[in-house]
């Protein structure tokens, strides 16, 4: 009867839309003296293998990591010896996959000489072919690429390209149909939208079935909204475009921020920043690709406090619909990583907007540039962590029941990683209000026992990987912490 009373208490006023995500530990991917941190883009293969690009000024400043399953391998350079991309924090290579198919995409300085090139691989990211140029733009300028895959696993690239001396700025898509070994002419897929591309925002490309949308900021004399431009027939042509955003913002200069959207069902959810009311904010739009791309609402995501701080670089992610956004958040001089995420069954704009967790445990410093991946259960972080330069990683799961306080440090758990899967908690705690799930939200079995004035855990299994200790504290919270197997 304590135990269910306990239990009801904990859902009542709990509000459905305010799902969480129940994380691992801060990894670091790599030591960013040697290989940076600038700008990740992540991709998943082989079921859960996250492999995430990034940059670091100088030459060879392009890397590749892999997850290793408690880790990452070391960063594997992907330029030809000599050679440098061009990189920054708000611009620089992408990476998409299909199965074990990765494609990679960059740009070559300088700038205005070089090309856009790809790597390619065969083993999910494990090695890399040489290069493989992706423009066919010889009378001007082609930068900033993004990649996405199709269907069929080929890829679909969007160039920013120019005339000579950087002028008309405008995006053209490149499709491959053969994987990425070679790809097909540039075509100019937004040349019927007013004004010209605003000429430093990325764009992104979305890819559900036949449906290929290409996403850019738009600058008609200095309006500078977000637009798509769709297709319905696999890419072979884009006869609908539309301001998704709808801010009207006026402003002179390039404000380097882009956007990400992803398709869900008939709808197409766009996060993107905008300081058209005054401080930068993050904003999430919804429209309808049921007939062409009609835009239908916007909100805000709830703004920072003190209210005068700002947002920015917003991404998002999702799956049978369930979505993860995650964005870079600033109170005063600090920045931290915010996420949301909204679950099946609720409104997608009031969730993302109206209820947000801090996503990084980290917290001097900068945190910034985040990119986040809902895969396969499974959601991903990455996020620049400028007080050491280094470049994070977190892992979680959704939680569909609770909304639970992390916990990493309120009880002492050794070793930790295990290599059997058996832990000495010091902690006596209530062992029948004790839960342990794995990476994918599975429950899994285990055996528990008093020990030397603690307690000896034993799971029920010895894969390696992530594992989440749900508990109850003497004050009925629920808390969870992180063990590890190796």
């Amino acid at each position: 009867m304590k135990i269910t009373l306990l239990l009801s208490s904990l859902f009542i006023g709990m509000n459905s839309f305010s799902q969480t995500i129940i994380w691992g530990p801060e990894i670091t991917v790599s030591d960013g003296s040697l290989y940076g941190n600038y700008r990740p883009r992540a991709t998943v293969v082989d079921g859960d293998v996250p492999l995430v690009i990034y940059g670091k000024g100088g030459f060879e400043n392009i890397f590749i990591s892999r997850w290793n399953g408690t880790g990452f391998d070391t960063p594997m350079g992907i330029i030809p010896a000599g050679e440098s991309s061009y990189i920054a924090v708000w611009t620089g290579p992408d990476v998409a996959s299909k199965g074990d198919t990765v494609v990679a995409v960059f740009k070559l300085d300088p700038l205005d000489e070089k090309n856009v090139y790809s790597v390619r691989s065969v083993d999910g990211g494990l090695t890399f072919s040489d290069t493989i140029r992706v423009d066919s733009h010889n009378s001007g300028i082609a930068w900033m690429p993004s990649i996405e895959m199709d269907a069929d696993g080929n890829p679909v690239v969007a160039s920013m390209i120019h005339d000579a001396n950087w002028a008309n700025p405008r995006y053209a898509l490149t499709h491959s149909s053969d994987a990425g070994l070679t790809y097909n002419g540039e075509v100019e897929v937004a040349s019927s939208v007013p004004g010209e591309a605003c000429d430093c925002c990325s764009a992104e490309v979305a890819i559900d079935g036949q449906r290929q949308l290409l996403l850019f900021r738009n600058n008609e004399f200095n309006i500078r909204d977000i637009f798509g431009v769709l297709s319905t027939d696999g890419g072979a042509t884009f006869p609908t475009y539309t301001n998704i955003d709808n801010m009207a913002w006026q402003i002179s200069g390039c404000p380097s921020t882009g956007a990400d959207a992803i398709f869900m069902g008939d709808n197409l959810i766009t996060t993107y920043a905008s300081a058209a009311n005054g401080p930068y904010r993050v904003y999430v739009s919804t429209s309808s690709t049921t007939s062409g791309l009609v835009f239908d609402s916007r909100e805000m995501v709830t703004e920072p406090i003190p209210s005068q701080g700002g947002q920015n670089f917003p991404t998002i992610s999702g799956a049978n619909d369930t979505i993860v956004m995650a964005w870079m958040e600033a109170d005063n001089l600090n920045k931290d990583i915010y996420y949301s995420v909204s679950v099946p069954g609720v409104n997608h704009l009031d969730a993302l907007t109206n209820y947000k967790h801090k996503g990084n445990l980290t917290t001097t410093g900068t945190q910034t540039n985040p990119e986040i991946i809902y895969k396969n259960g499974i959601v991903h972080l990455f996020f620049q962590d400028n007080s050491t330069g280094n470049l994070l990683y977190r892992r979680g799961t959704i939680d569909l029941n609770l909304e639970l306080t992390e916990n990493l440090a309120s009880i002492g758990v050794y070793p930790n990683p295990s290599s059997n899967g058996v832990f000495y908690i010091q902690n006596d705690l209530n062992t029948e209000l004790i839960s342990i799930k794995n990476s994918i939200g599975q429950s899994i079995s285990f055996n528990i026992k008093e020990s030397n004035g603690g307690l000896l855990l034993k799971l029920m299994t010895t894969s390696k990987g992530i594992y989440f200790l749900s508990y109850f504290t003497k004050d009925g919270i629920q808390k969870t912490t992180t063990l590890l197997v190796n």
